[in-house]
């Protein structure tokens, strides 16, 4: 079997958007600590997603074409990001099916 993993992982695209984006998240999170709870994995997901999303949209690109298909985020593993986040924003860990 091979390991598709990426420097800790599920994959590149994954460990990309945490690499230019987790500070961010954490940071967001951090400012509003009393709002979140350790199982909103979710809702933090959902910040990363957004974030992806602006970018694509400041970057101005067609809808189509090879930058679009290099953009591809269906790959990307929201939940683990959003756990991570949640943890190194202090709150304490649940364990994960």
């Amino acid at each position: 079997m091979t390991d598709t993993t990426y420097n800790g992982w599920r994959n590149h695209a994954t460990w990309a958007i945490g690499l230019h984006l987790m500070d961010h998240v954490v940071e967001t999170i951090a400012e509003d600590i009393e709002a979140w709870a350790a199982n909103d994995d979710d809702n933090a997901a959902q910040l990363f997603r957004d974030l992806v999303d602006e970018q694509i949209e400041l970057a101005d690109l067609p809808n189509f074409g090879l930058l679009m298909d290099l953009l591809d985020t269906s790959d990307v593993d929201w939940l683990s990001l959003g756990r991570h986040a949640l943890d190194a924003a202090g709150l304490p860990v649940l364990a994960f099916a």
